[in-house]
């Protein structure tokens, strides 16, 4: 009777152990009709809408990691999708973003996921330092590709944009230059002997002055008459005249 019982036994544990392989080499499948839809089908659906809504040819996204995606599969066909994501998407960083799977035209699963995004673009660095007040050349600036989703959202990416400006404050070598580092040259210094003019539709008169501050177009600086010796204000016109309103 032992000897049957240790049979029933050992037959018992060899057919759970069939049917767990039976289970498991099941579940390693996909059920007939669908297909595992892989992450890297992701990162290239949303970094090719990404992509479109940058519409910047000098930029270019880049998925960095998903989070949040678990294994999905959907039935065999044509895939389409419709992916949502939040304003700031465009400026990279970490992404919240809904994709809507469509196969032939049928919503079939909605997937929330998180992704970090970085953006990389060319944009203006010095070549070398460039000191305070300094007049930017070509040849102190260069572009480089970097990750702009790390940048200051005023980072300059035209070469010519700052070529002719000055520096507002010194700027190190390979710093990213901003627009709020360089301004135009003022056309007018302290001390520069300018001509005044006053005029309407009947008289136009000039006198000589002197700047006692420095401006740019059509900014309004303080000037002294060097012939009556008073105090004046004017419209910088251009690098000599300056136009006293009265």
């Amino acid at each position: 009777m032992k000897h049957l019982r240790w049979v029933r036994w050992f037959l018992i544990i060899e057919i759970l152990c069939l049917f767990t392989i039976r289970l498991e080499g099941f579940a390693g499948q996909n059920p007939p009709g669908t297909r595992t839809l892989e992450v890297e089908e992701v990162v290239a659906i949303l970094r090719d809408h990404l992509q479109k809504l940058v519409d910047d040819g000098n930029r270019r996204v880049e998925i960095k990691e998903i989070r949040a995606y678990q294994k999905t599969t959907v039935p065999q066909g044509t895939l389409s999708y419709e992916v949502k994501v939040p304003e700031h998407a465009c400026r990279g960083g970490n992404v919240a973003a809904i994709l809507r799977l469509h196969v032939n035209e049928q919503e079939v699963k909605r997937l929330s996921i998180t992704a970090r995004v970085e953006i990389f673009a060319d944009v203006v660095s010095a070549r070398h330092f460039l000191r305070k007040h300094q007049e930017i050349q070509e040849k102190d600036v260069q572009l480089e590709n970097r990750n702009i989703s790390l940048l200051a959202g005023d980072a300059v990416t035209d070469v010519k944009s700052v070529v002719g400006k000055r520096t507002t404050l010194s700027i190190n070598s390979h710093e990213i230059v901003r627009t709020s580092m360089v301004e135009l040259p003022p056309l007018v210094k302290k001390g520069d002997r300018v001509i005044l003019l006053v005029e309407n539709h009947q008289f136009k008169i000039t006198a000589l002055g002197e700047a006692k501050e420095e401006g740019r177009r059509g900014e309004l600086v303080k000037l002294v008459n060097l012939s009556s010796k008073k105090e004046v204000y004017g419209k910088v016109l251009n690098n000599n005249t300056v136009r006293i309103d009265f």
